[in-house]
């Protein structure tokens, strides 16, 4: 082989291997799109049950993450004050449910005490709980129920879908170069029309809902999803991880692939308590 044919050869390997990677990212996240589409339309306790699971998964995760090495007591509080107060929270008694939260909160931190990140290991019970109530709870509105979290789901992944092929594609000036080198300004701005786009899809569909409210809304709850991308970026440098696990091919773990997702539904928690006049799904949805 010549000097020129193998330094072209070096050169499309990186292509292939990137090439490789974009398709397993994609599938991967097909699978996991259709897979809970299906169970979010399948009632509210399948629903709960995949939050639970994801709540288990990513418990270890956030585990691993900050230090404890394993599944240990700290990580097995966490796993079960979220499946409890997930529990709670769909049978309709969601202020037993913040209560069990909190309790494991303070459980993480007393188990946790003689460790250095004592304080991380509180946050994660947080950090996964307050979420996974939030969702239940809008899942649990009869009326609008799946079609919120259908909504919800659509929005984040949009944004999560535009920021990564803009920032691949049209390329520039980086957001947040200490924190997420990959991540640049294009990809964000497009993470943000993108859902916008989608919320005023939605809006037109339901017919009965302000436009300009559910695109601002829309716009808002990406915003919130890259701002939990980044913060997630952010721990794992802090902790010097690549990835929070290797359960998802072309992702990397569970709170890999849900970090945006799980500041997005704060985000729509702090919405149903600024509009509790409204059923819980319609107040994701239904703007006057």
């Amino acid at each position: 082989m010549s000097e020129g044919q193998a330094r072209s050869s070096d050169q499309r390997r990186p292509d292939a291997a990137a090439s490789s990677e974009l398709t397993t990212r994609v599938a991967s996240a097909l699978v996991l799109a259709a897979l809970a589409l299906l169970i979010d339309k399948a009632g509210l306790w399948p629903f709960a049950t995949l939050v639970c699971a994801c709540a288990v998964i990513a418990s270890w995760e956030w585990g691993r993450l900050v230090g404890s090495g394993g599944f240990d007591m700290v990580v097995a509080v966490h796993a079960v004050a979220v499946i409890a107060a997930v529990a709670l929270s769909a049978a309709e008694r969601v202020e037993l449910g913040f209560l069990v939260l909190g309790l494991g909160l303070i459980a993480a931190g007393v188990l946790s005490a003689s460790r250095p990140r004592s304080v991380w290991s509180m946050i994660g019970v947080a950090y996964l709980g307050l979420p996974a109530i939030a969702l239940v709870v809008v899942r649990g509105d009869p009326g609008f129920g799946w079609l919120a979290i259908a909504y919800l789901f659509s929005i984040v992944w949009s944004a999560d879908t535009a920021a990564y092929v803009f920032g691949r594609i049209v390329g520039g000036p980086k957001l947040a170069p200490s924190i997420s080198p990959n991540k640049t300004w294009s990809g964000f701005v497009a993470g943000i029309a993108l859902p916008s786009l989608v919320g005023l899809a939605w809006g037109l569909w339901l017919g009965q809902t302000s436009l300009p409210y559910l695109v601002l809304v829309s716009a808002g709850l990406a915003l919130m999803a890259q701002i939990g991308d980044l913060s997630e970026s952010a721990a794992k440098r802090r902790f010097d991880v690549k990835d929070a696990g290797h359960l998802i091919p072309g992702h990397g773990g569970v709170l890999d692939r849900i970090d945006g997702f799980l500041f997005a539904a704060m985000a729509a928690g702090v919405i149903l308590m600024l509009r509790s006049e409204q059923s819980s799904g319609a107040a994701l949805l239904i703007w006057p």
